[in-house]
């Protein structure tokens, strides 16, 4: 009996920490994973020669980037509409996907600075918005509650660079 409730005292203990290790652990997967897609197109669109976009919304759904999104090469004007295609389209003004990410598993949020539900990189692998001009840095951050804040920092030059911060604190676009 002694040995039961020694084990059940430190599993008491343990579970907090626990549970806010699973927390970070989601936070940093869909930071890592939005990061990775962000990589993909910009290697993509400087291979190409042409547009890549990493947009809100897996398979056609409009709504939160906790929908996931799809990475794709663009020949549209118009950035899809802003939705990730959910299918190709190999004509000479359609769009190739090259990957769409599920939702991030587990309870969190995000943040981004700007309105904008995808993020565009031309030929030369810079940022740039659906009318080709080039645009500011852009912060992006996972978080869940009072946790801290998984940052990406999109520069316009397309270089992704992540930081993890307090909650409290600016994910900052100056770089």
């Amino acid at each position: 009996m002694v040995v039961v409730a020694m084990v059940a005292i430190l599993a008491g203990l343990a579970a907090p920490s626990f549970t806010k290790l699973l927390r970070n652990n989601r936070l940093a997967a869909a930071s890592s994973a939005l990061q990775v897609s962000l990589s993909l197109a910009r290697s993509e669109a400087v291979k190409r020669g042409s547009d890549a976009r990493v947009t809100v919304a897996a398979n056609g759904t409009a709504g939160s980037w906790l929908n996931g999104w799809t990475v794709f090469v663009d020949q549209t004007t118009d950035a899809h509409g802003g939705l990730g295609p959910t299918t190709d389209d190999t004509s000479a003004t359609g769009w190739t996907r090259l990957d769409v990410v599920g939702a991030p598993s587990g309870p969190i949020s995000v943040g981004q600075t700007g309105t904008l539900k995808y993020f565009s990189y031309n030929g030369q692998g810079r940022m740039i918005d659906v009318t080709g001009a080039g645009v500011v840095n852009r912060s992006f951050w996972f978080f869940y509650d009072t946790s801290q804040k998984y940052c990406l920092i999109v520069n316009n030059t397309g270089r992704v660079r992540a930081a993890r911060v307090d909650s409290s604190a600016v994910c900052s676009s100056s770089d």
